[in-house]
This record gives structure tokens, sequence and C-alpha cells, in this order.
């Protein structure tokens, strides 16, 4: 007689709240003997229950952000769990999409999912419908609470109520009103009127960590006590923004006169506010433009953790960068942050030529087509194909925040360090490399999962560029305009002088240029002709500028001039 199949069962319980969790037997134990019960009931089909607990008390059903479910579904796509078992399915989650992502999950893992009370299973399609339809009910109670929430805060707002939340510094809350500290409101009055002096909120922060003045202490449900301790860059804006301190209580784009009395002025209120819309623009700030940033959310500095695109305004145009968030929130004089900012185009085309290849794999090729044909239906199937084939001229039709999206399928972080940027490559793009599915990458670590280059930071013109050191076609620039003029130009004032027998100076005068410039660019011309092909075809170094040639002074030997000026 063939062995029965044993099906291992691990049971989830939840609460939204943690209220009544104390008990010594309290409702996740009761779910947990309900489904045990169950399980029992069903051993002659060779159940059996898994002895670990998965017990989610306090997490809300609207998201996956649980630490008991991460556990588990970390369980089942190891293949430690055949069937999951929950008192109500509104216990494993309340959200239709949630569900279809832990549904998809299953499937892939041969994992059975079943409701305790519910009477039904996921073994089979009649299962499926019913959990659906219960599904979207539970989703609609959820979100009909949450409607009724956000319409009594609104109406409160409009009353000027308090309407819960920490209380700001300047305040304390004694029966769900806003009552003035008296010292911590000697603090608020200093922001501002210092910020009126200073007109600069980083040396506001300054000076007021200076003075010894602390941000607000909170304790915590459990009674801890939570201070940051010092004053950063953002505590102090978010300060200067603030409408309670004037007596009103913002909803929306709406003030509305608050039940609190205030602590600032009015007038001086109106100058902060006047004062901080003539600053925008001085220097980095949180990128406010509809432009995506492809790496948000990816890019880490070594020394100073995520890293935020900025960007900084001069005259009428915006220049778009990375900098540690450390750097914005406290001052890039007081981070001292060993990185620094990072031109955005600069890194972003750095990481995409590097990754590029990952994108060659079937499965990506495929999505990125069927997302090709959704933003660009007028190209027939020839055209999309053979765009397709080149990363860099597919990217070039989709919209900034799909890149981000293609980006974040196949990269999981990226670390900018002072002598190499290290990217972290998502399990699947890791395995694409070790089944030789793509060619393979001398700096792809399979133990750590990561393309590795090694890098140095140089300026051209006062911009960052990213140099590597090893001689690869991607470490080459593009045509310098201004450095092929200058090499065609030599070549032809030279011509010029020998065909028409006429010295430099008489040159000068027919050609109305400074007779100096002109000996300057004609220096040119004693350069090794694999050099000069070099500048003509767009494969000189990085860094080489025509101010540093004509300025400078490189050796006439043609194998020292590769050296010099970096060409191996």
């Amino acid at each position: 007689m063939e062995e029965q199949k044993q099906i291992r069962c691990a049971i989830y319980t939840r609460k939204s709240t943690d209220e009544g969790l104390e008990k010594e037997f309290n409702t996740l134990e009761a779910q947990r003997e309900a489904g045990e019960n169950f399980v029992m009931s069903m051993k002659h089909q060779g159940w059996v229950i898994l002895p670990d607990h998965y017990d989610d008390g306090g997490f809300s059903g609207g998201n996956l952000k649980r630490p008991a479910l991460k556990r588990l579904m970390a369980d089942v796509e190891k293949g430690k769990v055949d069937m999951i078992v929950v008192y109500k399915i509104d216990r494993l989650t309340r959200s239709l999409l949630d569900f279809a992502q832990l549904v998809q999950t299953f499937e892939k893992n041969n994992c059975s999912f079943v409701s305790v009370t519910q009477h039904f299973n996921t073994c089979d399609s009649m299962g499926k419908l019913t959990l659906n339809i219960l599904l979207s009910f539970a989703q609609f109670e959820r979100e009909l609470g949450a409607e009724r929430v956000r319409d009594k805060i609104a109406a409160s707002k409009k009353k000027g109520m308090w309407t819960g939340g920490p209380a700001p510094l300047g305040y304390d809350i004694k029966e769900k009103k806003l009552i003035i500290n008296q010292e911590e409101a000697e603090v608020v009055k200093f922001i501002f009127d210092d910020y009126l002096k200073t007109k600069s909120q980083l040396q506001t922060m300054k000076n007021v960590n200076e003075k010894g003045y602390k941000p607000k202490t909170r304790v915590t449900k459990t009674g801890r006590v939570a201070s940051k301790g010092r004053f950063n860059h953002s505590m102090i804006s978010n300060i200067l923004s603030n409408p309670i301190y004037i007596g009103m209580v913002a909803y929306k784009d709406t003030l509305y006169e608050g039940q609190h009395k205030g602590i600032i002025d009015k007038a001086v209120w109106d100058n902060v506010a006047d004062l901080k819309k003539s600053n925008i623009g001085s220097g980095f700030s949180s990128q406010k433009s509809e432009k995506v940033a492809l790496l948000k959310g990816l890019l880490e500095c070594e020394c100073c953790g995520t890293m935020t695109p900025t960007r900084s305004k001069k005259g009428n145009k915006y220049y778009e960068y990375y900098t540690s968030s450390k750097a914005v929130k406290e001052g890039v004089k007081t981070v001292h942050c060993q990185i620094g900012s990072i031109p955005a185009g600069e890194i972003e085309s750095f990481v995409l030529d590097k990754v590029k290849k990952i994108f060659q794999s079937p499965d990506l090729q495929q999505a990125m087509l069927k997302e090709f044909e959704r933003q660009n239906a007028n190209y027939n199937g020839a055209d999309v194909n053979a765009i397709i084939k080149d990363i860099g001229e597919a990217f070039k039709y989709f919209e900034p925040a799909t890149i981000h999206d293609f980006i974040k399928e196949v990269v999981r972080k990226v670390i900018v360090c002072h002598d190499h940027i290290e990217i972290k490559l998502k399990p699947l793009s890791a395995a694409l490399f070790e089944d030789g599915t793509l060619e393979t990458d001398e700096n792809f670590d399979a133990k750590q999962l990561e393309l590795k280059y090694p890098i140095r930071f140089g300026r051209k013109r006062g911009r960052v560029l990213i140099i590597e050191p090893t001689p690869r076609s991607s470490d080459q620039g593009e045509r310098d305009s201004k450095l092929y003029t200058a090499v065609t130009q030599a070549f032809y004032w030279k011509q010029q002088m020998e065909e028409r027998h006429i010295t430099l100076t008489e040159l000068a005068k027919q050609e109305h240029t400074d007779r100096g410039y002109m000996g300057q660019i004609l220096k040119l011309t004693t350069l090794a002709p694999d050099i000069v092909m070099a500048i003509i075809e767009g494969r000189q170094p990085k860094l080489l500028t025509t101010r540093g040639l004509i300025r400078g002074h490189f050796p006439y030997i043609w194998e020292d001039q590769r050296r010099e000026l970096g060409f191996k």
C-alpha cells in the first residue's frame, strides 16, 4: 500500500491592534487553537501541524509589512510549508492586490491556503472563486472604514481641532487639545527670529544646537523615551513651515482657525514665508521636478548611507545630482561626506551601461516588448524588435518612471565608494550570470551577488566624472566638439602657412585671430598621429580637454605624450 503523503500545515494568526494581547488567553491564541483543531480533524488526510508560531499582534491587514508573515512567506519559498491555515481570510490580508501576490507565491511553491471558519480552500477552482468574492467584501469594508476616518479628520480640522499625532515642539496635549509649553515656545521663537537674521536654515540649525536647545522628547507606548538629541535641517524647515505656530490648522491647501493659541505673530510668519520662497534654488534642495530619478531608493554612499535626488539652480537652468540624505538634512559642511554630490546623468549612465546586458535575457526582453507596445502603439513589430535588441536605444522610448521600475527589477542596491562602485543584484539577475545565460563579466562576484567596478572621480570643466582605470570602450567619452575643432583648426592653419609660405604673424592678421592663441592651437599639430585620430573619433580619455592641452606643456616625444595624456 502506498504511503500517504504528509501535508505540513503552518497556522497564521493576526490582530490589528495590540490591545488585550497581555491577557493569559488572547485572540491570537484562540485563533491558533481553532487552527490546530481543524488540522487535527484532517489528520486522516496526512495533515500535520508545524511547531513554528506565525503570530502578528498589532499589525494591519491592509499591507504585507508584517514580521511573522514575512517569515512565513520565506518558509513557503524554501519549501517548508504545504498548507497555510488561518481562522478567517481577512487574518491573512484585506487587500485583493496583496492576495493576488500571495496566491502567486503559493502556487509557485505548491502551497495551498485554507480558512477554518469559512469552509473552503484554494485546492480547487470553486474555492478560489469563493475566496476572491469574500476578499472583495473584506477590502470594501476596509476602504469604507478608511473613508469614514478621513471624513471625520476633515470635519475636525475644518473646525480647527487637533486630530492627533505627536505634539509639535512648543505644545503639550491635554484632553485632546494643544496647550502651549512655555519653555519649548521660547525655542520656537528663537528659531523664527534667528532665521530672519541669518536668512539660512542651516545656520539657524547650527545656532539652535550651539545654544543647547533640544528637540521635543517623546514617550512611546512601551514607555521608552525617544529623542533625536540635536536639531537637523529638516526639523528646522518643518518648524518654519508649520501653520500650527500662528494658531491655524492646515487641511490640504487651506488654513482654518485653530482652537489653540499661536506662538508666533502673523507678521513674523509672513516674513519667514517670503524669505523661504526667495531662498528656493540657492543650493541643493530635494528634487521637486516631475522627472523621475532613475536610481531613487537604490543609491547609497559608503560613509553616509542613502543618497537622495537633489538639484541646484544656476540662472534659469537646473542641475540634477545625487547627494547623501544626511548632507541634505544637516548640511554639507557639517557632514563632510567623502563622496559628495554626483551628477545624476553620470552615475545613471554608469549603472545603465553595466546592467544593460542583463536585459538581454528572454524574460526581461519580453517584459520590455510588452511595455514598449503599450507606450508606443504606432510602431510595427519589426521596428519594436529591432529597438528592443539595444537597451540603450530602447530606453529612449520609455518614460523615466518605467526605466526606474525596470532597473529595480534587476538591481537591489548601488553603493558608491571612493575607489569603486558596487552594484548589488537581485537573485534573478545574479542567476543569469551564474547559469551562463549572459556573457561572463570578470567583475561579477557570485558569493556577494554583485558587480564591482574599480573607479576614480575626476573633473572636467568643473563637472564630476566617473573614470574607470582599465581601458574599455565604455570608459571613453563621446567626441569632444571643442577639442575636435581645435585639432582640425591647428592642421588647417599649418597647411595654410606651408602652402602660402607666410609667417604666423601674417596668418593671424588675415584670420583676425590673436597670434598668441593661434600659436597655442598650432601646438596640437605635434601630437602623435594615433592621439589625433582618437580625438577625431571621440576615443580620447574623459579628462582630456582643449584648455589642458593648449595651456599645459605636454612632451614632444610621442611615447611620453601617450603616457602623460592618459592614452594606453
